[in-house]
């Protein structure tokens, strides 16, 4: 999912980027115990600025929802780069998670 995230960015799919962002965060919860990401956002025991870019995630979906639920009006605005872009704080997710799982 990260890999098609980064080439739907790359080539301005932004509607996949949103949509690819919000499946992401719906997979990843039991990595961290919780059954859904709210409660990764709201719970997890990790820093205090952890817990801001998971909240930060956790409002993306808001976002996502917009795009997948909307029905079609007479008028719209596409999503761009700017909108949809949560690389920040889903790198610190992924860090998080590679931390988690480290070996060694």
């Amino acid at each position: 999912m990260c890999e098609e995230l980064n080439t739907s960015f790359a080539t301005e799919c932004y509607f996949a980027v949103a949509m690819l962002a919000r499946a992401i965060l719906d997979h990843v919860a039991p990595i961290f115990g919780s059954r859904t990401f709210s409660e990764v956002a709201s719970n997890y025991a990790g820093s205090k600025s952890f817990k801001a870019s998971m909240q930060t995630l956790e409002s993306s979906r808001n976002i996502a929802n917009q795009h997948l639920h909307g029905q079609i009006r007479s008028k719209e605005v596409l999503p761009n780069a700017k909108q949809i872009d949560f690389s920040n704080d889903l790198d610190v997710l992924l860090s998080e998670i590679v931390r988690l799982h480290k070996t060694t």
